[in-house]
């Protein structure tokens, strides 16, 4: 056997009688799911999916829309040979949709075109054309070719489709319940988030000026999840707002299929995938906890990194130089480096294992022709980013990576890169477990695609922490980063070891095995809705009913001039400062400024050379207290040399929001402006007092 065609095939697919008894799993999923999730207490999620069908019929039919049948169509004109099986071809395909909305508008861009709903419509219907001619070619084409094994095409169309569907829609409800009351995005990420996304709706495009919401003059930062998610918006109407926090939430349940498609492509057996897919959806920490810290561009570029890792995989064991395939490779390779920066550089060392890997016995001819693919799609991606990357250069993206690898800031890096928490907050400890067994019988059996996670894994950790190697570079790639991305890698381990178990219960007892199987997944996918409907806390939330009812009554009751001093507290050692309530948010719902720009502005250049030092200036001497000082400080206002520094830097109204970012996973502790002070000094007037939310003037002299 060659080693690259080696796979940990189950016997349970060989299996025609096998193959009738997992056929009634769907049926079994359907009478037990609604009974579990009851005893498990989250009913309420089922009747909320029952009385919001409307909308995620709306949000599911943007996904089909915008991702899978776009990546659909371009898998049909640049991958005409492929093996994929339907889910793992939705997988692939929702990876490649992905992928391709940052590459339009940067190409859009690059042609000084607009881009907005009518170019969205027609991006859409261009798509499902061509997809609609491939299904009508490919319909021809099947009836003159020979008919596949049908025990394979019985298990894939009994029970392995429904029950994939049914697995993704129950997450995709889960992930949705879980912000179903959100307002905005949770934690400090969602705001800048939030901006770039209505930034690209206003200017139906990319854009340089961050104007009227801050004085930030140039975009520098990875855009992938934003184009997606205006593309949302442009298509359905929904939002900036909205559009954020459900695009996140579809991408992180899109997780299921990702891992699922590589699971199957490196192990060749479908039910160790549908055992990674469940472990991703509902049982692991990751990928659902990255809605708690408003990650939503990380998930978004994991799915897309999925189809990165199977496209090029096939490339490289592609037998002869087949232009279509490595162009498809180039485009989602630069779909990726457009949507996240740290991701893109983490997958550079995992392709370059799987080359090592997948070609370590082949010979030198085979091995150029492989470096020749490799350069070819390399040329492709630069081809596609280069006006982007040429565009870099105008921002602090090349400063803050010299001072990230500033030796102070190294040391904390190494600290955080060696994930001292690994379990559970990234990878329970039975996911571990079942990985390492997963890993022992791939390498017991020899097959090498099987052995890929475990290459990967080490090649992120070894870029998150290149000092244990005698490497330069620690600081470029965080070490939470790698950390977040391991579930991708492991699963599918875990996966094969979970399949092995099946195998040996259908060899024990053939006509039980289906019983502990279903049971396994309804209760193991019930519990995991119960445990993410709480998922974002309250004190995550920043912005509340009540501060939306506040910022109505600053937009008719206070001149647009007019400018508010909020609350803040600095991160990141003291390098940045971030806004910890909603009144971070009154430039973007209230049209007036504050002193605390979007997180942007650590990599985006001002118009005002000065900006950031002016900012940095005040906060500091506000809290009367170094930025590199982290401990909470009561702010007074009041004091005469406070009060002198907000007259003089224009300031005419405080805001105190209603709910503090001030916990577990936020910040533990923030600076908090003393509003019992300001309520008796002369020289404030409290002109708003609702539902927690306070608001004064600061009274002219």
């Amino acid at each position: 056997m060659k080693p690259c065609d080696s796979a940990l095939k189950s016997n349970v697919l060989r299996s025609g009688r096998a193959t009738t008894r997992y056929a009634v799993i769907p049926a079994l999923l359907a009478i037990g799911w609604p009974a579990a999730i009851a005893v498990f207490g989250s009913s309420d999620v089922l009747v909320w999916a029952l009385s919001s069908a409307g909308t995620l019929a709306l949000l599911a039919g943007a996904a089909l829309a915008l991702w899978i049948v776009p990546g659909m169509a371009l898998i049909s004109l640049l991958w005409r040979d492929h093996t994929l099986s339907a889910i793992e071809r939705v997988g692939v395909a929702w990876g490649i949709g992905a992928a391709l909305p940052p590459i339009l508008l940067l190409l859009a861009d690059f042609l000084d075109l607009p881009w907005n709903r009518l170019t969205t419509i027609t991006y859409v219907v261009l798509a499902v054309s061509v997809w609609l001619f491939a299904v009508w070619r490919n319909t021809k084409a099947s009836e003159r070719a020979p008919q596949r094994d049908p025990a394979n095409g019985l298990i894939a169309q009994g029970y392995v489709v429904p029950l994939m569907i049914g697995l993704v829609a129950l997450a995709l409800i889960a992930r949705l319940y879980t912000t179903r009351e959100m307002l905005v995005g949770s934690n400090v990420d969602s705001y800048h988030h939030t901006l770039i996304v209505q930034l690209l709706i206003e200017r139906q495009g990319l854009f340089q000026s961050w104007e009227p919401y801050a004085p930030l003059a140039t975009l520098t930062y990875h855009y992938g999840f934003h184009a997606n998610a205006a593309f949302v918006s442009w298509l359905t109407g929904i939002p900036a707002t909205r559009a954020v926090v459900e695009v996140g939430q579809i991408m992180n349940a899109a997780t299921l299929l990702t891992v699922f498609a590589l699971t199957v492509r490196l192990t060749g057996s479908v039910i160790a995938g549908v055992w990674a897919a469940l472990i991703v959806g509902f049982y692991n920490t990751l990928p659902a906890f990255l809605t708690f810290w408003g990650r939503n561009p990380f998930v978004t570029s994991h799915v897309i990194l999925g189809a990165v890792l199977i496209v090029w995989i096939a490339a490289i064991e592609s037998p002869r130089h087949n232009w279509r395939l490595l162009a498809l490779a180039g485009i989602v390779s630069a779909g990726l480096s457009l949507s996240h920066y740290q991701t893109t550089i983490l997958a550079a060392p995992m392709i370059l294992v799987s080359l090592l890997t997948l070609r370590l016995h082949a010979s030198p001819g085979m091995m150029l022709a492989t470096l020749g693919h490799a350069a070819t799609i390399g040329a492709v991606a630069l081809l596609l980013t280069l006006p982007w990357l040429l565009h870099v250069s105008s921002g602090y993206l090349d400063r803050n990576v010299v001072h990230a690898m500033r030796p102070e800031a190294a040391a904390g890096q190494i600290l955080a890169a060696a994930v001292p928490a690994l379990a559970p907050l990234y990878l329970k400890g039975p996911v571990i477990a079942a990985a390492l067994i997963g890993l022992a019988l791939a390498a017991r059996r020899r097959s090498w695609h099987a052995l890929l996670p475990a290459g990967w894994v080490l090649a992120a950790l070894a870029t998150a922490m290149p000092h244990l190697l005698g490497l330069p570079g620690i600081g470029v790639v965080q070490g939470d980063v790698a950390a977040m991305i391991l579930y991708l890698m492991v699963t599918p381990l875990a996966g094969v070891t979970l399949a092995l178990i099946g195998e040996v219960l259908e060899r024990v007892a053939p006509r039980l095995a289906i019983i502990p199987i279903a049971t396994a997944i309804i209760l193991v996918s019930a519990w995991g809705v119960g445990w993410q409907r709480d998922l974002v806390p309250a004190y995550m939330r920043m912005v509340t009913p009540a501060d939306m009812q506040a910022m109505e009554w600053v937009r008719a009751n206070t001149p647009p001039a007019a400018r508010f001093i909020v609350n803040s507290h600095p991160i990141y050692g003291g390098d940045m400062i971030v806004g910890t309530d909603a009144g971070w948010w009154l430039p973007f719902f209230a049209g007036r400024q504050t002193n605390v720009p979007p997180m942007a502005y650590g990599s985006e250049l001002s118009a005002d050379p000065q900006y950031v030092a002016d900012i940095h200036t005040l906060a500091r001497d506000l809290r009367r207290r170094p930025l590199t000082d982290g401990r909470a400080v009561q702010v007074d206002l009041t004091i005469p040399e406070a009060i002198e520094r907000l007259r003089n830097a224009g300031y005419t109204f405080v805001y105190s929001g209603a709910q503090s970012i001030a916990g577990l996973g936020g910040i533990p502790a923030p600076d908090r402006i003393d509003t019992a002070r300001l309520r008796t000094s002369p020289h404030f007037r409290l002109v708003y007092d609702r539902d927690g939310v306070e608001i004064f003037e600061l009274v002219t002299q």
